[in-house]
Parts: structure tokens; C-alpha cells; sequence
């Protein structure tokens, strides 16, 4: 399945990601993290040192899940396949990159928080999507209200879904 066009924003923006691995159980490792897109392919910097990066190194299948919870508007996308691992010079500048677009420039340059988050990025995990799945409720719901046999209106919205926490 191809990425919604429609959806691609989300891949721009500042969010937070879900990243699945998997643990030497073969149970899933679900965590937040911070993304890059360019080029076709997602970014996400992490530390060897974390169960993350330990069972990447063991087990390269991943998915990431980037959402949005505007309310009635609720969309988001999903891309997994096989990842490649970049460490040393090769991560580094993938890694300033994607801290730069979560940290203001005033975190990046002080002496504390800049290293330190870089220190905490010496491994950058590229996937390149094998198969994206996306949703949008604004689209479904579109679909619902201008469909008269089903008896949902816009005015009757609400008696039909709880309001979603943003």
C-alpha cells in the first residue's frame, strides 16, 4: 500500500512516533520517539545502549506509527519493514538533523542539553517503508454524513463519538 498523499504532512511535522521492535522474546517493544522523513525513508535517533537499539541489532523489523488526534479529524500513518543501522560518522549527521527539528536552537547550543542529546544518538535507525497504512476519520466521516441511508448527520455527530484527548 502506497502513502495517502494526503496524509504525507504528517510526516513534516513535529510529532511523536510509536516505534515497534521486537525483544529477544519476540514479544513487541512499543516506544516514543522522535522521526525524520527524507527522501523516502524515516529516521529515528536512538542509543545502542537501549532495549531499541539492542533489538534492532538482533532483529531488524520495525514499524513506526505517526497519528494525529485533532477531534473529528483523527488520521495517521504506519510504515514497517527491515531497517538499516548507522552508527559513527554515517549517524551523526542524521542524528543533529532530527534533534534539530525537536529542540530549539537555544537547546542545541547549551552545553548540557545539546551533547547530551547527541550523546544519546550514536545509533540512527533508517527504515525505508516496505508497506505504509494510513486512516482518516475526516475522510470516513465524510463518507458516513453524505450518505443519507445511514442517518448520521453533522448536526448529529456527537451522539456517535466520544470526543478524543489531544
Amino acid at each position: 500500500m502506497s502513502l495517502k498523499p494526503s496524509l504525507e504532512h504528517l510526516l513534516d511535522e513535529r510529532r511523536i512516533a510509536a516505534l515497534t521492535t521486537f525483544s529477544a522474546d519476540g514479544l513487541p517493544h512499543v516506544t516514543a520517539v522522535w522521526f525524520l522523513y527524507e527522501e523516502g525513508a524515516l529516521y529515528i535517533a536512538t542509543s545502542l545502549q537501549t532495549s531499541k537499539g539492542r533489538n534492532l541489532q538482533r532483529d531488524p523489523r520495525a514499524a513506526l506509527c505517526i497519528e494525529s488526534r485533532k477531534a473529528g479529524e483523527e488520521n495517521g500513518i504506519s510504515a514497517c519493514g527491515e531497517v538499516e543501522l548507522l552508527t559513527g560518522e554515517e549517524a551523526v549527521p542524521l542524528a543533529q538533523r532530527i534533534n534539530t527539528k525537536y529542540l530549539t536552537q537555544a537547546a542545541l547550543d547549551h552545553p548540557v542539553v545539546g551533547p547530551t542529546f547527541m550523546a544519546m544518538s550514536d545509533l540512527v535507525v533508517k527504515l525505508v517503508p516496505e508497506r505504509w497504512i494510513s486512516w482518516d476519520m475526516a475522510e470516513l466521516g465524510a463518507e458516513l454524513f453524505n450518505d443519507p441511508s445511514a442517518g448520521i448527520s453533522e448536526e448529529n455527530e456527537a451522539e456517535f463519538f466520544h470526543p478524543t484527548l489531544v
